[in-house]
């Protein structure tokens, strides 16, 4: 049993599911089209929200109804998630989900939107916001919640190991049988909250559905090998490094949201990546975990709320 007492109060189901149909060109260039499963709410500025790694739309359902008060609101189950396509032939690097992002975002709306990204999500949607060198801006602003990108033991260690030859698949194959023929378990024991009677048994269900076919589970096990693929986020440090070095900005404001607890990405990235991205604004949470919007969804809405204001004021409160 599950220690939860909720699931708590949210309108994620009364939200209908609308489908847009997204083509973006891969890393092989090939076009992809991918028929993407979102949830709308709201009127007023399009404001985007970008899940991580096994979950989907469902993670943001206690910020939904609120961040529509004042935006468009749009989650997004990305591809390999939820009700959205999910290729076995693509390739899951962060690259080739930042370039579905990109593609998402320009589909969706007629002009620079509001992003925020949550774990995986949030390294996504920053490599996203990087390819706007080469194409129109896609945000006006960017929230980045409990990213990865820098170096964690574990994960290398895990990414060596599915990378190596032969050994590599059996384990990759062991992991999608696994979390397909133990879905619920598997689901329980790799989500943490700091709130222990979050974890429900419809979240549990919900986001087991990933798993519900064996194609699924092998998806899943190829984004937990490709989209965390340490080289990759290596170079994307790298990109960002350099990009310091030569003085060059991205193109919008970013603002950090980091727990000071958190058993899935560690704390320290947060003033990494405040490091890596001049002029950034770095806002810690206490009593939350790795899924702010979850834990602290009234903080997270208001923190979010707070960061729509003019860039020179942002800049201003970065600096002081």
């Amino acid at each position: 049993m599950l220690p939860a007492l909720g699931p708590w109060p949210h309108n994620y189901y009364a939200i209908d599911d609308t489908f847009v149909e997204v083509a973006f060109e891969d890393t092989t260039g090939n076009v992809r089209r991918i028929n993407v499963r979102h949830k709308a709410i709201g009127d007023g500025p399009t404001l985007i929200l970008v899940h991580g790694l096994m979950s989907s739309s469902y993670s943001w359902r206690y910020v939904l109804e609120p961040l529509s008060k004042r935006y468009r609101v749009l989650a997004p189950d990305l591809v390999g998630a939820g009700s959205t396509d999910k290729p076995l032939d693509l390739e899951y690097s962060v690259e080739n989900m930042a370039r579905f992002i990109a593609e998402y975002v320009r589909t969706v709306a007629r002009e620079p939107v509001y992003l925020v990204g949550n774990s995986l999500g949030g390294l996504y949607g920053l490599r996203a916001i990087m390819l706007d060198d080469g194409g129109p801006k896609i945000a006006r602003r960017y929230v980045l919640m409990h990213a990865p990108g820098y170096p964690m033991l574990r994960v290398q260690a895990m990414n060596t190991l599915l990378g190596a030859p032969l050994l590599g698949a059996t384990l990759a194959k062991g992991v999608a049988a696994t979390a397909h023929k133990f879905a619920h378990t598997f689901v329980a024991k790799n989500v943490h909250y700091a709130r222990k009677d979050m974890l429900s048994e419809e979240e549990v269900a919900e986001t087991g559905r990933l798993f519900e076919t064996l194609e699924g589970a092998k998806v899943f096990a190829r984004i937990l090998t490709e989209s965390l693929d340490p080289n990759e986020h290596a170079r994307i440090i790298a990109d960002l490094r350099d990009r310091k070095a030569r003085n060059v900005p991205l193109p919008c404001p970013i603002r950090i949201l980091f727990a000071r607890k958190d058993v899935m990405v560690p704390p320290s990235f947060g003033p990494l990546f405040h490091a890596d991205l001049p002029g950034s604004e770095l806002v810690w949470l206490d009593d939350t975990s790795h899924f702010l919007q979850c834990d602290s969804p009234e903080e997270t809405v208001a923190e979010l709320f707070s960061f729509d204001r003019p860039a020179s004021e942002t800049v201003a409160a970065a600096s002081s």
